[in-house]
This record gives C-alpha cells, structure tokens and sequence, in this order.
C-alpha cells in the first residue's frame, strides 16, 4: 500500500480546526482582508494602492486554492 493514498492526501487538504492547507489558505485569505480593513490609512492615493496591492494577494490566494481543490486523489 502506498502511503500517499486518497485518504492521507486528502487529510492534508483538508484536516479539520485549520490543520489542513486548504483551511490554512482560506484563513490567511480572510486574515489578510481583515488587516487591510483595520489599517487607518489618511492619504487616499496610498490606501488604493494598498487596496489593489490586497486585492491582488487575495485573488491570488483564491486562484491557488481552486487549483489545488482541482486536484483529484486515486
């Protein structure tokens, strides 16, 4: 028996109470946007670009978690 079966990949992805890399992504997706809204940014041109800087990691992170869920385990 192989030891990276279905079930020991899938645990990896998606172990429970943010064990797994799925959650840990989603998390650090949700803690980043939670940053940004605390920051108390004075000078407009600096939070856009700080938001487009935010958006970018965040659609990034999104992109990374689809593909890895894309991958199916035998």
């Amino acid at each position: 028996m192989a030891l990276y079966d279905r079930d020991f990949c899938h645990g990896l992805l998606y172990a429970g109470w943010d064990a797994g890399i799925i959650n840990n992504l989603q998390d650090a997706r949700k803690e980043i946007k939670q940053n940004f809204a605390d920051m108390d940014l004075e000078n407009a041109s600096v939070e856009e670009h700080m938001e487009a800087i935010v958006n970018e990691m965040v659609h990034e992170l999104q992109q990374l978690i689809s593909e890895i869920e894309s991958i199916h385990f035998r």
